[in-house]
This record gives structure tokens, sequence and C-alpha cells, in this order.
């Protein structure tokens, strides 16, 4: 992701009740889209937050997709909130975004960006999701939660959602471009299935260990009790 190019789409809130001024979506090279972007006001003036989910073993919050570097950091909240001025005094039937093109001549291979994935398994899965798992691209957006999930036809991941007022779930940030969704996706569950067995691996050792253990304490039990008759009989 040398050139970075922004599609910004900024939707303000028309009698927000609270700091949340508007939302926005920001679609990075035509690769991956990031929805559920705030723009809030605050006492120093307005600023720019990361869709967010709630840590409630923590209490604390953390984005779930975000730019990983710096300057891409800060020419996206520039963006967001140079577009958000833009249209917060537009009327609301002006504020009207054109369907994004796809961009045919977008020749970037999945095969040539590259990907960060890390995998954690639940160690006790109570329900279809078996893991969550991470990935950064190219070193420059990054996106958490990502769930490995065991359906009724194999494996597959989703991405990160989030609920809106209609109890509908939609995906908070994924990619656009079809060969690097395949490419992410078969990353992540060759990851899982490989974690898998070093975790399978590890429980056979620690079994392993556990029988070889009760055998010798059995083994060492065994004479000691034989002394034991063996000195009594002598006593006699």
């Amino acid at each position: 992701m040398a050139e970075k190019k922004l599609d910004i789409r900024v939707y303000p809130i028309d009698e927000p009740k609270g700091n949340t001024k508007a939302f926005a979506s920001i679609a990075v090279n035509d690769l991956i889209a990031i929805r559920g972007v705030r723009v809030v006001d605050s006492e120093k003036g307005l600023f720019v937050t990361m869709p967010q989910s709630l840590d409630k073993s923590k209490n604390e919050y953390h984005d779930i997709a975000f730019p990983l570097n710096g300057d891409l950091r800060k020419e996206i909240i520039e963006a967001v909130l140079n577009e958000y001025k833009r249209v917060s005094v537009l009327a609301p039937e002006q504020r009207i975004y054109e369907k994004p093109e796809v961009n045919t001549a977008n020749n970037i291979k999945a095969a040539d960006i590259k990907l960060d994935i890390r995998v954690y398994p639940i160690n006790e899965p109570k329900g279809g999701t078996k893991a969550f798992a991470s990935v950064s691209i190219d070193d420059s957006v990054a996106i958490r939660g990502i769930r490995v999930v065991d359906g009724d036809k194999g494996m597959f991941i989703q991405m990160p959602q989030s609920k809106d007022k209609k109890d509908e779930y939609h995906d908070v940030a994924f990619p656009l471009n079809g060969d690097l969704r395949k490419e992410i996706s078969k990353e992540i569950i060759k990851e899982y299935k490989s974690a898998e067995k070093s975790v399978e691996k590890k429980q056979t050792l620690a079994e392993g260990l556990r029988d070889g253990a009760a055998k010798a304490a059995e083994h060492t039990s065994a004479p000691r009790e034989a002394s034991a008759k063996s000195r009594a009989g002598a006593l006699e």
C-alpha cells in the first residue's frame, strides 16, 4: 500500500443526543473497508474514533479496525473531519453519495499483499466460535475480533460485526477485494488448524506425563510395601 487512496463517507446525526455527531465509513485502496467510525465533539474540539468493542472481562474498549501507520491515521482523521464539515451544513436530502465504483484497473493480487495473521483458540468453546483472530494488511491496516466458526458446512471466518437498532448485524471491517477475502480466510483457518494441533500435542504430552508419573508412583510404592511386610515378618 505505497499509495493511499481513501474513499471517505460521513453521515451526520441530525439530532445528536450525545457527543457523537456523525458516523463515517472508510475504504482504503479499494481493499479494506472500515465502518462505524465516529466523529465526536469534546471540550477540545472534534476528534475521530475508530470502531470499538467492549472487553467485558476488563471493562475496557479496544479498536476493532485501525490504521497501523501514524501518517495514514492522521490522513484518515483529517479527511473524515473535512468531509464532516462539508456535509454537516447540507440538508439531509443533499447528503447523497454515489455508489462506489468497482475499480477494474486494480491489479493488486492477494499473493502480493503482506498479511500478518494471529489466531487465539478458545480453550473451552461453548458454541460454534472456536477462536478469535486478527490480521494486519501490508503493515497499514489491522482488523481484530475476527471469528473462526465451525459450521454445518465446515470451518469459516466471520468478520467483526455490530448490531444496529433493528437488531441486524453488519460487518464493521472487511476486505473489499474478493481474492484478498479468500486469502485471509484461508490463512486464518490454516493457522487455526496448526494451533489446534499444537494444543492437542501439548494435551497428549501432558496426559502422557501424568500417566507416567502415576505408573512411577505405583512402582515405587510397591517395593516399599513389600519391604515393610518383610521387616514385620523378621520381627515376628
